[in-house]
């Protein structure tokens, strides 16, 4: 009965279905490392390589990016007991000469080292000591053009502010850093149009379980705290260029990076994870009726010779045979198809071609999402098959 079947079955017809399998699988896998790499990519764009952190802006602000807070906060901070470092950020977007946009962030170099660690590709790292100089992040460096050496004009999308600075490194942090241009403190601020005693935020480690979150949000909540004795945030006020006053916020907020992005996410583009999860799913049904349709065609292509099998009492084991085969080729075909939509996927990344606002989406993908939608294309052709093989039966 198996070579008999074997030989019955018309194989280009089942290549197809299981080519239609593969390619359903491949759309599911790439429409799911897409949504939810999108939905990763800028939850995680506040995440450094240490663990402890949190992130303080201002309570009003839509994301700690657009945040303004003062820059003395610093002293209350770092006076804190379970403070281990603080990174005072102001973050800006600037416009290159080929109008193509570029986040730039202004920082104090040896404060954010404190935080990420960054590998210099090319040329050297910043020290905050020069204004007119930059470092940028490797994604920015590949998908912009930038390289080292090259003079740059900026100019701000915020205030229409212009001002040159020389790129003289490209650095890898393997964070969200890598899509942004960083600069010395007092230059972002002169884009962004802020005081010199005013930053967009401020990164903050502490001691591990030492320092609750209320102590942080309480210290800052009153909008920072008076001028202490001189410090590194003095010594940074002193650099700063002079430029038009910002509207500071009058109380500030402590919140973990990942959790601050994600509420940034909820209530100004009105997303979480489970509306990227609905888009994988929409797709998934549209994949659903295709492999159904495919399957049940390959059935009814047979309906001839199963119905000769039928009529000398084969038709049981021919039944589980068929099941079988379907069952193990569009396994296969799923499981090809979810790798293939994967390597769609981050192929497109790292050439560029998948960006969200200035930052480049990184696929997410792990074993879950191939196993699930190689396994759900299979089972959905087995039912298809099996169903269309009951019709006969009847």
């Amino acid at each position: 009965m198996s070579i008999t079947l074997l030989r019955i079955i018309r194989w280009r017809k089942l290549a197809l279905i299981l080519a239609i399998v593969a390619i359903a699988s491949a759309i599911v896998a790439f429409t799911a490392c897409i949504s939810l790499g999108t939905f990763h990519t800028i939850s995680n764009l506040l995440t450094t390589d240490t663990g402890n952190v949190m992130i303080i802006y201002g309570a009003n602000a839509r994301s700690p990016q657009t945040s303004v807070i003062p820059l003395s906060v610093y002293n209350e901070l770092m006076s804190m007991e379970g403070v281990e470092a603080v990174s005072p950020e102001v973050v800006s977007i600037a416009l290159l000469p080929n109008d193509k946009p570029i986040v730039v962030r202004g920082i104090d170099p040896s404060s954010l080292k404190d935080f990420v660690e960054f590998k210099v590709l090319d040329g050297a790292f910043i020290d905050g000591e020069r204004y007119f100089e930059a470092v940028v992040g490797v994604d920015a460096s590949k998908r912009l053009g930038l390289k080292t050496g090259n003079k740059v004009l900026l100019r701000s999308i915020l205030t229409g502010s212009f001002i040159e600075v020389e790129i003289i490194g490209v650095y890898e942090s393997k964070t969200s850093l890598d899509d942004e241009m960083l600069v010395p403190l007092q230059v972002a601020q002169w884009l962004r149009g802020l005081p010199p005693n005013a930053v967009s935020m401020m990164r903050v480690k502490t001691s591990g379980g030492l320092l609750p979150r209320e102590n942080l949000s309480g210290a800052v909540g009153g909008g920072g705290a008076v001028e202490g004795q001189a410090s590194k945030a003095s010594r940074i006020i002193s650099l700063l260029f002079s430029v038009s006053p910002g509207a500071m916020a009058s109380r500030c907020v402590a919140r973990g990076a990942v959790e601050s992005m994600q509420e940034f996410i909820s209530r100004e583009i009105k997303l979480n994870e489970a509306s990227f999860w609905s888009i994988v799913i929409l797709v998934f049904s549209g994949s659903v009726l295709t492999i159904n349709f495919a399957s049940t065609l390959f059935v009814l292509d047979h309906a001839k010779e199963i119905s000769i099998i039928k009529s000398i009492g084969g038709f049981r084991r021919m039944h589980i045979m068929i099941l079988l085969i379907v069952l193990a080729s569009s396994l296969l075909a799923g499981l090809t198809g979810s790798l293939i939509g994967y390597i769609m996927s981050k192929f497109l990344s790292e050439n560029g071609l998948l960006i969200a606002g200035t930052y480049t989406i990184k696929p997410l993908m792990n074993v879950g999402i191939l196993l699930a939608s190689a396994g759900l294309a299979s089972i959905v052709s087995l039912l298809s098959t099996k169903t269309a093989l009951d019709s006969l039966k009847a």
